[in-house]
């Protein structure tokens, strides 16, 4: 039987971590314009920082995380937009939105890749004992991302994880769930951009959480899923690394084109 433990030891570094947030300062923080579209232009830092404040101000929150791919779906469609508007934070996890950003001469502060937030996030909340609540993957596969997580960090308040595969009737149970568990954060798993769709009908239920839009993290997490190879990682271009490994999702690349096309385009025509 294949081993699928995930370990994230690397994280655990010796830091003075809440000295270094302490010294975050948020007003630093701006807004980059891609294509019309406003990615906050932050560090992971800043990032994890921002999430943490929203959780001490309270309120419903919404984070998402772009790539070329996704950034090309939002602009298109009037549903996805609205929805991404009304997000409390958008960073660049792809290599490609750091790219426009530059050529658009709105350049980003830096790339970040979402599984080094996410973990970032987690150590923070050890610390703080936030709590979080998983949902998204097979049941099983959600069970072996908490325990993959717990093996990391030991201390760390997950109240409550659940697959992201369900029927109207048990979607209303796992929503009750999240609710009653009053978890400071929930990491939402169901692929882009279906997890984006049942966080903006389900939010209004809530009084006081964060959202984080999570794609296939869960399952990278639990080992269900192969991390993109480092050459992948370290030039953001894990979406190629996906494409190679799952052939059938080769539309992706045809948005990924436009969204080249269109950049440079629009730099052509701003510039005269």
């Amino acid at each position: 039987m294949t081993d699928k433990s995930v370990y994230y030891d690397s994280y655990k570094e010796d830091r003075d971590i809440i000295l270094e947030y302490n010294q975050i300062n948020l007003k630093e923080v701006g807004v980059s314009n891609i294509l019309g579209m406003g990615i906050d232009n932050l560090t992971c830092m800043h990032a994890v920082a921002k999430v943490v404040k929203m959780i001490e101000e309270g309120g419903v929150h919404h984070v998402i995380n772009l790539n070329p791919y996704k950034l090309i779906r939002y602009r298109a469609n009037r549903e996805l937009k609205n929805i991404y508007n009304k997000s409390s934070l958008r960073f660049a996890s792809g290599a490609g939105i750091q790219w426009a950003a530059k050529m658009l001469k709105f350049p980003i502060r830096e790339r970040i890749p979402f599984i080094h937030f996410m973990m970032e996030l987690i150590r923070i909340s050890e610390i703080k004992e936030l709590s979080i609540f998983l949902v998204g993957g097979k049941p099983e596969t959600a069970e072996r991302a908490f325990s993959n997580i717990k093996k990391s960090f030991p201390d760390i308040r997950i109240v409550g994880r659940h697959g992201g595969f369900f029927n109207p009737d048990r979607e209303k149970s796992v929503v009750e769930a999240i609710r009653k568990s009053e978890a400071n954060i929930v990491f939402v798993g169901m692929g882009f951009p279906k997890e984006d769709r049942w966080i903006a009908k389900f939010s209004k239920q809530f009084k006081n959480v964060v959202f984080i839009s999570a794609g296939g993290s869960i399952d990278i997490i639990s080992g269900e899923n192969r991390k993109a190879p480092e050459f992948f990682t370290e030039r953001g271009i894990e979406w190629f690394y996906r494409i190679i490994t799952k052939p059938w999702r080769i539309g992706r690349l045809v948005r990924i084109c436009l969204f080249f096309v269109h950049t440079v385009l629009y730099r052509l025509f701003k510039s005269r």
